[in-house]
């Protein structure tokens, strides 16, 4: 009895002749520049991460952990900002309470460098990089620090963060804002509606009073109308979006 015969498998038809056989010199020039541009992205890579190591712990120079432990006490101590600033804060500057230092510089800054995005309501910011400013002011031993470069409050504040929490700089630095705003409005007298208890502001008086907080002052109904009505118009309609949106979340 004769063997069943296995039917052989169609040869496949041979392929042309690969385009490295076709133009063996343009291919060369092809994998040279691959590895050219596979290699500047490393370089870019390893060059923005040491430059992150050395921003983020330059202040080792200046300062030891005993010394950084004493600067950021009064932040661990900060008293919680106003609740009804904070509802409506929160809802206009979504990603400035828990934010750290990392996420600013690789998202906020990445974004606005690479992307030119201008708008930065929305974007990571950190608060423990404006303790510097304020602290060099009221702290006569930081004040006495010869703290050379021009990210000193960049630096320092990756030197709080290790102590404290973006929270805690949170509260520091905003009570510290709002306490100045707050003194200003009194010695210049013209803001009489925003002269009382911020508990019993309503969210128009908020949102004024944030907008002269976060332009120290440069824009207000009294200066620069037209720039102030467009920010009062367009946070009162990003603050209803978010509460109606919080209200869908919640059903």
């Amino acid at each position: 009895m004769s063997k069943p015969v296995t039917p052989k498998a169609p040869q496949q038809e041979e392929s042309g002749p690969s385009f490295a056989s076709k133009f063996p010199r343009l291919a060369h020039y092809l994998r040279l520049l691959q590895y050219f541009l596979l290699s500047c992205v490393i370089l870019t890579l390893m060059e923005i991460g040491y430059a992150y190591w050395l921003i983020s712990s330059r202040w080792h120079l200046f300062l030891d952990r005993e010394q950084m432990t004493r600067m950021t006490q009064e932040i661990n101590a900060a008293e919680p900002v106003n609740a009804k600033f904070m509802e409506v804060y929160t809802k206009l500057f979504p990603n400035h309470v828990h934010t750290t230092l990392s996420q600013q510089i690789f998202i906020n800054y990445g974004q606005r460098i690479l992307l030119r995005h201008t708008d930065i309501d929305d974007k990571p910011h950190c608060f423990c990089d404006l303790v510097y400013d304020i602290q060099i002011v009221t702290n006569d031993e930081l004040a006495s620090i010869e703290w050379d470069g021009r990210l000193q409050d960049l630096e320092y504040g990756f030197g709080i963060e290790k102590f404290t929490t973006p929270e805690n700089c949170f509260k520091y630095v905003t009570n510290f804002r709002i306490q100045e705003l707050q003194g200003k409005l009194r010695e210049i007298g013209r803001f009489r509606h925003l002269q009382k208890p911020m508990d019993e502001y309503t969210d128009e008086d908020f949102i004024e009073f944030i907008i002269m907080l976060k332009s120290k002052r440069k824009i207000n109904r009294f200066r620069n109308l037209p720039r102030f009505e467009k920010e009062m118009a367009a946070y009162k309609e990003k603050l209803q979006k978010a509460r109606e949106a919080e209200q869908l979340a919640a059903q």
